[in-house]
């Protein structure tokens, strides 16, 4: 290049639109004739110095197809501005451009990478010398760009046709599956099926879509940040929307002294309605969060008559401690007016322990098997090396003893075994023991619900819409249709009951009869221990006591009790008590009485085909005048209670005779029921703030017993200067923009990324 050219170029404007930092500005080298070195060298033949292209865009796209060819990606580099000429009618403006290498460059120094939190990427750069330089020049009257200076030769190794598709110039997601994957996402897929859909819809082989996994995080992350400042007060908004649209709708919400979002409660119509039938025993989950907010989230589910895991509320909390809890509570008991559950599995949060004792004395506590087994590698695993899994396996099967003193003696011989006596998680987990080993838990009903299946089940539910950048309002969204979903189950679960033709396994009359009464999911259940019942042997021993045995064991058994005046059965595994199945030895017993129905009490309410029944109703009378919801819960009382011995159930049958005949002889016109007025503040005058995100690392410190893996888990900072936020990262930080103009003047010498600077 002559001298009068490399003038030309420091005097002009310089933009740089990489995002590293620049060196100071090189003159061009001159160009290079004849052939170029052989080191790494590559096919040059379609790009050539003298190369006409008709735009600069037009050589930056050939450039493109040229290196993805060959196995590179490129970059625009150096940007010439013209300053002279800006009083002609045509200024010169950009007349040439360097693009080059995705390597070239050296790893800039950044003191920033000592700041805790920010993540360490690793860079490609090399010192690469391979680029294309094109100026602008006039060819017949016409502004044509001309190739000036070609470099191919790369100091690196080039990535064959299956590995530069990884690169990330060559990755994007083409506009029309961007909707397909916002709309996937939105639906709960996770981001592998989302990919799966894509490339069977378009029929390529697995790994061949122009964009990879992270890509289509990375998208849903962006767009899941429009218009976030103002998710809190839509989220009230929509939960308004919600209750004008189905009275029976709940929520409440609670803000701090600064207006910003607390806590937020709700539950749909469907979902209260669920928990007047089976709200015996719910599990309250608080192991989730919105990661967004860094705020505890807390999932209350429960089990129908059919087995389906039903929602009954979901809560969001400011943090994991005993107010916050305690405010939960009392709102959802408020919305189901009252009704205690018999039974509450929660994880291992203390915090909620003290809540629960506080808030639902009369309710029995219990910590999910499954957060504890999930725990147990972080716990035990290091310290007892290859004997962990044999303390796995004996750890289980005392979890499974139904004697307190077998526990106490068993336990006490694994810890002496295991010389476990000094750790500090053996000691936590015995003076827990009464929350979770089912010795202690056997006289309470839990429908099920501490099977590691069922907690297994609800965990990999709620994980399909919860995302880890999910919004409030999206995630209210998607547990409605969650509900939806789990509604539509249970209708098809009733629509196949009532053609239902159960297979009768046995000769004993009692398994019918159970079967014209359960449900086809309760009767699975209970047909299983009558089949089993045919493989035990009984014995009377006095005062109708029997001992059941398995037919090829001498000793052992169950104690079963059988009183003949009021038909009650009592066996000492307390399976009826703790799931409301009957045993297979009380049905041992029963049969050798010449049971050919089974008395009432022992087929559950909860369990029956008509607990399918409860009609809904989309409105709810206000609280002086009762409801729908405590008339059900009446219905449900009054069957209970009338089913316990037959003069009971005479007295309820003539009583509830006369009552039919005083409302057939009151008028059939139906009086308009009181809506419940919100006691929620009219949302279009209220501007609810954003919950602040935690500063701490992870969520607000907590009393729940963490693992290992949870305590070594950091959550990610933004590193732009200033911020350090944990809801976005540098690509969205609202810092960054003010952080560009804020940069003070500097030496052309020192160009800071993204700068532009005119000499």
């Amino acid at each position: 290049m002559s001298s009068e050219g490399r003038n030309e170029a420091i005097d002009g404007s310089l933009e740089y639109e990489d995002d590293e930092i620049i060196d100071s500005l090189t003159t061009v080298p001159e160009p290079q004739h004849g052939p170029l070195p052989q080191a790494n060298h590559i096919d040059d033949g379609v790009l050539y110095e003298g190369k006409v292209f008709n735009s600069d865009d037009e050589a930056y796209n050939f450039y493109c197809l040229f290196a993805r060819k060959n196995g590179f990606s490129i970059r625009r580099h150096h940007v010439y501005k013209s300053i002279k000429n800006q009083s002609d009618d045509n200024p010169l403006g950009v007349y040439k451009r360097e693009f080059v290498c995705h390597r070239a460059g050296t790893i800039s120094v950044d003191k920033d990478n000592e700041v805790e939190g920010k993540r360490k990427r690793k860079s490609s750069r090399c010192n690469c010398g391979a680029k294309l330089l094109v100026n602008i020049t006039t060819i017949n009257s016409e502004k044509k760009w001309v190739v000036k200076y070609f470099n191919n030769n790369h100091n690196h190794e080039l990535l064959d046709d299956k590995e530069v598709k990884f690169l990330p110039a060559y990755r994007s997601i083409p506009t029309i599956d961007q909707d397909r994957i916002l709309l996937l996402s939105k639906a709960g897929c996770s981001v592998s099926l989302i990919i799966r859909v894509l490339e069977l819809e378009k029929n390529i082989d697995a790994g061949n879509l122009p964009f990879l996994d992270k890509d289509i995080r990375n998208f849903i992350q962006s767009q899941s940040g429009i218009g976030k400042e103002f998710d809190a007060s839509n989220v009230l908004k929509l939960c308004k929307s919600l209750k004008d649209a189905d009275n029976a709708f709940e929520y409440e919400f609670s803000i701090d002294e600064n207006n910003k979002l607390e806590h937020i409660i709700w539950a749909f119509g469907d979902s209260i309605r669920a928990y007047e039938a089976f709200g015996d025993v719910i599990v309250f989950d608080t192991t989730y969060r919105i990661n967004r907010y860094e705020m505890p989230l807390g999932i209350l589910v429960g089990v129908d008559n059919h087995g389906n895991s039903i929602f009954f509320g979901c809560v969001l909390l400011k943090n994991e401690k005993i107010p916050s809890f305690t405010w939960a509570i009392k709102t959802f008991l408020s919305f189901v007016k009252g009704k205690y559950p018999q039974t509450i599995l929660t994880d291992q949060d203390l915090a909620m322990k003290e809540a629960i004792s506080m808030e639902l004395p009369n309710t029995k506590h219990a910590f999910c098997i499954w957060h504890i087994l999930a725990k147990l590698p972080t716990w035990f695993s290091l310290p007892l090396g290859s004997r962990y899994d044999d303390f796995k396996d004996e750890f289980y099967r005392l979890y499974h003893l139904e004697c307190e003193d077998d526990f106490e003696r068993e336990w006490k011989l694994m810890v002496e075994h295991f010389c476990l006596s000094k750790d500090n998680h053996i000691d936590l987990l015995y003076s827990l023991r009464q929350f979770w080993a089912l010795a202690y838990l056997k006289d309470f009903f839990f429908a099920g619900m501490t099977t590691t299946g069922r907690s297994e089940s609800i965990n990999s539910y709620i994980k399909r819409f919860l995302g880890a950048n999910t919004s409030l309002t999206d995630f209210i969204n998607q547990v409605g249709v969650a509900v939806n979903i789990r509604n539509q189950a249970g209708e098809e679960a009733r629509m196949r009951q009532k053609y239902h033709n159960p297979r009768i396994r046995t000769c004993f009359p009692i398994e019918e009869h159970a079967a014209s009464i359960l449900t086809p999911y309760a009767f699975k259940l209970i047909q299983h221990e009558i089949e089993l019942s045919t493989k035990y042997a009984a014995t009377e021993t006095n005062n109708s006591v029997f001992i059941v045995r398995h037919h090829t064991k001498s000793d052992g058994g169950r104690f079963v009790s059988w009183i003949q005046e009021n038909e009650s059965i009592h066996c000492s595994c307390k399976e009826f008590e703790f799931t409301g199945i009957l045993c297979r030895h009380a049905f041992r017993v029963l049969v050798m009485k010449n049971y050919f129905t089974l008395p009432s009490k022992y087929l559950p309410l909860r369990w029956r085909q008509e607990s399918s029944l409860i009609p809904k109703s989309s409105h709810m009378i206000n609280n002086n005048g009762g409801s729908l919801v405590k008339f059900r819960s009446l219905i449900q009382s009054l069957e209970i209670e009338s089913l316990k011995t037959k003069l009971r159930e005479q007295a309820a049958t003539r009583e509830l005779e006369k009552a039919i005949q005083v409302i057939k002889a009151m008028p059939e016109i139906e009086e308009k029921l009181v809506g419940v007025d919100s006691t929620v503040p009219d949302n279009d005058e209220l501007n609810v703030e954003n919950p602040l995100p935690s500063k701490t690392k992870g969520r607000p410190k907590g009393s729940r017993l963490k693992g290992g893996v949870e305590i070594a888990k950091k959550p990610r900072h933004c590193h732009v200067p200033n911020c350090g936020g944990t809801d976005h990262d540098s690509r969205n930080c609202p810092n960054k923009k003010k952080n560009i103009e804020a940069l003070p003047s500097q030496s052309p010498n020192k160009r800071m990324k993204g700068w532009r600077k005119s000499s």
